[in-house]
């Protein structure tokens, strides 16, 4: 799958997991199919991953059976006769609330783009922004030295001006 991948984080605040269960569990919301909405868990994969035996890597996944979320377990397991189905109800749900419907993702990721977007957004507030770095030279020069030494250049537009206006004093 990918490097990204969304995870509730209610589930490391008020899931009271293990880290190993944690880890276990971000692994699967790593591999879950968000456009078919199916997980894929196996337990040869999970062993690999974090060098456990299969019977260990069971435990933990009926541990994380026992677990709610949402008044859902984070991890179903179902006997079918032939094979064991895993499924991840709590996930699912979390999914759901975000906007991710089973083939049309497209309202998940708007709502995910949009909230990054919100994020990234939060301005800078430099001194003298409304100068371009010429008009900002003059202004720094004609300060006495003492309040050039008083400011920062990460708090200027363009910082390499202040070096500039200070070797100029």
């Amino acid at each position: 799958m990918s490097n990204f991948y969304l995870n509730d984080q209610n589930i490391l605040i008020n899931g009271n997991l293990t880290p190993l269960q944690y880890r276990i569990y971000s692994y699967c919301c790593a591999q879950f199919n968000v456009k078919k909405m199916k997980s894929f868990i196996r337990i040869v994969s999970i062993g690999g991953q974090y060098q456990l035996t299969k019977e260990e890597v069971e435990e933990i996944l009926i541990q994380l059976n026992k677990i709610k979320m949402y008044d859902r377990e984070l991890i179903s397991i179902k006997d079918n006769g032939e094979y064991i189905e895993f499924d991840m109800p709590a996930h699912k749900y979390f999914l759901e609330q975000v906007g991710f419907k089973k083939f049309k993702t497209y309202k998940g990721w708007k709502a995910i783009n949009s909230y990054l977007k919100e994020i990234r957004q939060v301005e800078k507030e430099y001194l003298y922004k409304n100068l371009d770095q010429y008009q900002l030279q003059e202004k720094l020069e004609s300060l006495p030295i003492e309040e050039l030494n008083k400011i920062n250049a990460k708090d200027l537009l363009y910082p390499w001006v202040l070096k500039s206006a200070k070797s100029a004093k």
